[in-house]
């Protein structure tokens, strides 16, 4: 299947998860909409993300996986190709190898990454290795657990642009829709009802009417940096960006279909100042991964040109495929 059928039939497969996916749709073209009117086309949060953790289990991520990669930076040609082993723990680790012999070697153990090039430390990274792990929680509280470990509030939840989509975003405030105020009870008078006709008893306003203006919404805070925040399809409810309050962002391709196995087409990495990391998929397959895989020796052993992956003598495979 191609690219952008598998695409096509991912984003239909989520429709079904939860109604408010559907009327979120309403939401293009609405800027003119008061804050009240905006918030009624937005799921609550817990909602919207049991729905992006359905996603991951529907796409057959919810194992450790592994990613054969090539590598761009900006507008030249391949330059490495890599694999990347994920677990959906926040354990991962990326090996690539130039065309000269040349092998780095990233490891992320939550929100920490470390580097080795030909088994020296590196101490000043490039931010190759980034979160894709939160592409595979299947629950809505390891999902909300593994956010909260790289700093995104999925308590705060907005719709904005995203390319060609439109995207649900967790954790900026800034972004977040309103809380609905509460249906009046049919024979109970309305709070802002009594409330302006007090004022206007009192003599304190010339204009009574103008308590009942929809406020602004307002953030609870103004962010001074780097907001880290989560994009998500509303339609297919698949995650599509990822921002770090360092700065980085990650943006994923369409799905493309291995199998049983859903992933996006590329990966790109984005960091002010620099070219754009590009990463396209080459295959990925379901692996069964040993811990020993992300323990910091892989990074500094002795590196074995023959050996699968260039994996280190004394370290065993950090991965085997498994049966989908």
């Amino acid at each position: 299947m191609s690219g952008i059928g598998a695409h096509a039939r991912a984003r239909g497969l989520a429709k079904g998860h939860f109604l408010a996916s559907a009327l979120a749709l309403g939401l293009v073209g609405t800027a003119g909409l008061a804050p009240r009117e905006v918030a009624a086309f937005v799921p609550k949060p817990d909602r919207a993300l049991a729905g992006v953790a359905q996603a991951n289990a529907s796409s057959g991520r919810t194992q450790a996986i592994q990613l054969d990669l090539v590598l761009r930076i900006g507008d030249r040609d391949a330059i490495a190709t890599g694999q990347l082993v994920s677990h959906p723990s926040g354990l991962a680790r990326l090996e690539l190898r130039g065309g000269s012999g040349r092998v780095d070697r990233y490891l992320l153990s939550g929100t920490d990454l470390l580097a080795a090039k030909d088994g020296e430390p590196l101490p000043d990274p490039q931010p190759m290795l980034q979160p894709v792990f939160l592409l595979q929680p299947s629950s809505l509280e390891t999902l909300r657990v593994a956010l909260a470990s790289f700093g995104i509030d999925s308590r705060w939840i907005g719709v904005a642009p995203c390319g060609e989509l439109d995207c649900y975003v967790f954790g900026d405030p800034a972004l977040a829709a309103p809380e609905p105020r509460r249906a009046p009870v049919p024979g109970e008078a309305d709070a802002a009802d009594r409330e302006v006709a007090d004022v206007a008893e009192s003599g304190l306003s010339d204009d009574p009417g103008a308590l009942l203006e929809e406020p602004a919404f307002a953030a609870p805070f103004a962010a001074t940096g780097p907001v880290a925040r989560l994009w998500v399809d509303i339609e297919s409810l698949q995650i599509q960006r990822i921002d770090r309050a360092s700065g980085e962002t990650l943006q994923l391709g369409p799905l493309v279909r291995f199998e049983r196995l859903m992933v996006p087409a590329w990966l790109e990495i984005l960091e002010p100042g620099r070219d754009p990391i590009h990463f396209d998929v080459q295959r990925a397959v379901r692996v069964s991964a040993n811990p020993q895989a992300f323990n910091p020796a892989w990074l500094y052993g002795p590196i074995d040109p023959l050996a699968p992956g260039g994996r280190p003598a004394g370290v065993p495979a950090p991965a085997s495929p498994t049966n989908p």
